[in-house]
């Protein structure tokens, strides 16, 4: 078992050095410190005396029954914390330390988190029957174990119950006081704003920090909230420099006859419209922090430095040269729109075939502006809803889909199912009323224009004529687009023209008489296509030796003079021990192959292809370590075969921000430089003896009886043919592992193989044992290497003698092909001495 820091004095006291860690757990089972949540200090942290227990538990143990102890044995000291059947509902909340410190609040909760997804359990309040509560706790574990939920030795666990109210709500502490704590931060940050608004600081003295060109949340008249810009201030009158902020007289505030209290504040909405600008009482509830009421609701700290670009105020009704596009540039970074509530992770359920509706719907969802013209009910208040237009629904789909807004973005609901809005677009629009699948931007694009015909503030719509072709002809194409849109204004003002809309520029030409024709087509919904990934750049790695081509300048160097330079660099000297290391970026298609790759190396590197070993890096996580830590991954590298597909298929997809940017993958290639080692006159004469040997003794008598009445010497060899074996086995040995074994030569181990198997191979028939690796001819005639895995004593037919026999299991092979074989049979022999060894890997079971 792990045990942090933070037990890690305890632990030598409870684990003693005797006992093993793998069964540490099993003898000392985990310690979980478990406290009471304190209705009245929900906050206090450490050890509450006869309030904080220490249960023992085993990894395997269910958390109901942690919970069910911890509900027996902690005291519910509140009179008030039952209703009137004596139960309550209770919580786990568990704390994780990391190497021994309490990690940094990271929530309103602090370091804190709810224990399981279940909301609460009922409890008992003074009662001693428990049973009846077992289902339900049970329920709220969600059958998880002490291990599998993530609790460790010496894990915290907080116990907190509700407090039921006089109504008969509950009402849980540590939301109480999280309310309440951001409620006062609040009231707090308000009441700063206020004062700096006025030109006073925290401690109601004049303030020198300037509020010009600060950022601010301000209420327009038409009732929106909108990122807004303080462009100008507006003081009375009188001279307030001897009183402080609550208008009483202060004897250490400073006496500057000059400082003004600001009353008024010129605001520029941030609304995509440059002269959208309101005088504001500093007073007004219109006003308020930057973040308040729209999105990016904590960069008002990142602000406070922008108040001091500009100290100088703007009077009323001038204008800078620049002055829209300055503050454009400052609102740039932070237009918002409001949010609230800012939920909204709702599920919609199919309603049969409806994926494809619930997904444009989500879409439309999320789109802020729009959700909040709906959410604050606005086409109520300003009147937009247009009942008689004929092109409309009578603002049935405008309601209703507020209607589901509101549901979605209440945060009461993880998953709802849309039927009453579904049943309003049927009716408005009948082809969606099957169960036949649509599709998205086709129904995206109908709502849209439901949504705009609803909302259309233009109840009677004029006759718009079409612009002139003289018009189009003698004007430029910025002036026609402007045109088009004022006049399809006329017609069409709504929240979805101006949040959904815009244009398409057509042109048309004759192929005959080459006439143009020019023409603005407004769209609410664009398809644009996915882009695709048109090459792979692999990151080559080539690994080579050192050799007189690739480092002329170091190898070619010989005692630091020229005298044992090579002629020319065509004499190569035998390859370092040295690596080097060269690392190309290769763009390849996606559709091509490794001998495309290895023919571009070949090209970058000088390395013939056919020399070339390619493998494929990956790093994989293995769990161990902290996050971001070099020992929680490992490199595997993996050989390519030569017969590999697309290189598309050695990319690890992962996710992108930029699907159209190319994907890079990281290859390994190594240069082979090995020869295989040249053999002797000897080594020759030696193999072409062995060889001759071997076909004479597969010649031999295969029908000799199995029932022989003594049994031969299992190693029938003669001294001849052991005197050519052991000679070639010495030959291998004496030049096998030298210093240019896996350098320049790689020597072929299958003559040490034989030689070895034939050193191994018994001499008698008593010798034998289970686990020798042998050769034995199938019932088609075919050597395959195997094992003997058991010894078989047998009676004759007579049932005066008894034989051993060997069963051998062949690799590779599954039990049923096993054969049993006559100890001195010639269908059996040492191992590789008939079988062809195989390059591929064997599994086979050895037997010590």
């Amino acid at each position: 078992v792990e045990v942090s820091s933070a037990m890690q004095d305890d632990s030598e006291v409870r684990y003693p050095e005797a006992i093993a860690k793998s069964v540490r757990v099993a003898t000392h089972p985990y310690i979980v410190h478990c406290q009471i949540c304190d209705p009245q200090q929900p906050y206090r942290r450490g050890d509450l005396g006869p309030m904080s227990i220490r249960v023992m538990v085993m990894p395997d143990q269910p958390l109901w029954r942690l919970f069910a102890e911890i509900v027996a044995r902690l005291p519910i000291i509140l009179s008030k914390s039952s209703d009137s059947n004596c139960e309550g509902r209770a919580r786990l909340w568990r704390i994780a330390s990391v190497n021994g410190k309490v990690p940094n609040a990271g929530s309103r909760f602090g370091p804190w988190t709810l224990l399981c997804k279940n909301p609460y359990a009922e409890i008992p309040i003074s009662a001693s029957n428990y049973d009846k509560y077992k289902e339900q706790w049970q329920s709220y574990c969600d059958q998880h174990s002490i291990q599998s939920i993530g609790l460790l030795d010496g894990t915290r666990v907080m116990f907190e119950y509700v407090v039921p109210s006089k109504d008969g709500s509950f009402s849980w502490p540590r939301e109480a006081a999280a309310k309440a704590t951001q409620l006062r931060r609040i009231a707090d940050e308000d009441a700063k704003f206020r004062m700096l608004l006025r030109g006073y600081n925290s401690e109601g003295k004049p303030s020198r920090e300037p509020i010009m060109r600060k950022i601010v949340d301000a209420m327009d008249l038409t009732g929106r909230w909108y990122r807004g810009l303080i462009v100008n201030v507006e003081s009375d009158a009188k001279s307030s420099g001897h009183n402080g902020a609550n208008g009483r007289e202060d004897a250490d505030a400073p006496k500057d006859a000059s400082f003004r209290e600001n009353t008024h504040v010129r605001i520029h909405f941030n609304d995509h419209h440059e002269n959208h600008e309101e005088w504001i009482e500093v007073k007004s509830d219109r006003l308020a922090v930057a973040g308040r009421f729209t999105s990016n609701a904590y960069l008002a700290s990142d602000t406070d430095g922008d108040a001091a670009t500009e100290t100088k105020s703007i009077l009323p009704g001038s204008k800078k040269k620049d002055s829209n596009d300055s503050m454009s540039n400052d609102l740039s970074s932070h237009n918002a729109v409001c949010l609230f509530p800012s939920y909204g992770a709702c599920g919609l359920i199919n309603l049969g075939n409806t994926c494809y509706a619930n997904s444009g719907w989500q879409c439309l969802s999320y789109m802020p502006l729009l959700r909040f013209y709906l959410l604050s009910g606005q086409y109520k208040i300003s009147g937009d809803i247009n009942r008689d237009n004929p092109l409309g629904t009578g603002g049935k789909i405008l309601e209703e889909f507020a209607d589901l807004m509101r549901v979605m973005w209440s945060g009461k609901f993880g998953a709802r199912a849309p039927q009453r809005f579904r049943s309003v677009l049927t009716k408005c629009r009948p082809r969606y009323s099957g169960a036949n699948q649509q599709d998205v931007p086709e129904l995206l694009t109908d709502i849209l224009d439901m949504l705009h015909e609803d909302a259309n503030r233009v109840k009677k719509k004029p006759y718009v004529e079409a612009l002139e072709d003289k018009f189009i002809e003698k004007t430029d194409l910025q002036r026609i687009g402007q045109e088009a849109w004022r006049r399809y204004l006329r017609r069409n003002r709504s929240v979805i023209t101006d949040l959904c809309m815009g244009q398409l520029f057509n042109l048309v030409t004759c192929p005959e008489c080459n006439h143009s024709s020019k023409n603005f087509d407004p769209f609410n919904v664009l398809s644009l296509p996915l882009p695709t990934v048109d090459e792979v750049i692999f990151r080559c790695l080539v690994v080579r030796r050192a050799t007189t081509l690739n480092c002329p300048n170091t190898l070619l160097q010989v005692g630091g003079s020229s005298k044992g330079r090579p002629k020319s660099l065509n004499q190569l000297s035998p390859p370092s021990k040295e690596l080097i290391f060269e690392e190309y970026a290769i763009p390849t298609s996606r559709l091509a192959d490794l001998g495309d790759l290895k023919m571009k190396l070949q090209q970058l590197s000088g390395i013939p292809a056919k020399r070339l070993r390619l493998c494929k890096k990956e790093e994989i996580e293995t769990g161990i370590g902290e996050k971001h830590s070099m020992t929680c991954l490992y490199t595997k590298v993996a050989c390519l075969p030569d017969k590999e597909g697309p290189l598309l298929r050695l990319v690890n997809h992962t996710s992108s921000d930029d699907a159209s940017s190319p994907t890079i993958a990281t290859v390994v290639a190594f240069e082979a430089t090995l020869q295989p080692r040249p053999e002797t006159e000897n080594s020759l004469h030696t193999n072409d003896r062995l060889a001759a040997e071997t076909d004479n003794a597969s010649t031999d008598d295969d029908t000799s009886s199995d029932t022989s009445s003594t049994q031969t010497t299992a190693g029938d060899d003669t001294d001849a043919d052991w005197k050519v074996i052991e000679k070639m086995g010495e030959e291998c040995l004496n030049v096998f592992g030298d210093e240019n074994e896996c350098v320049t030569f790689d020597t072929n181990p299958v003559p040490l193989a034989k030689y070895v198997s034939h050193c191994l191979w018994p001499k008698e028939a008593k010798d034998f044992v289970v686990g020798l690796r042998v050769d034995a001819i199938d019932r088609r005639n075919n050597w395959y290497p195997g094992s003997v895995v058991d010894l078989v004593e047998e009676e004759t037919e007579e049932g005066d003698e008894t034989i051993t026999k060997v069963k051998v299991h062949f690799d590779n092979f599954s039990a049923k092909w096993d054969e049993v074989y006559a100890i001195g049979n010639s269908r059996i022999r040492p191992l590789y001495s008939h079988a062809t060894p195989r390059a591929k890997s064997t599994e086979f079971v050895v037997h010590h």
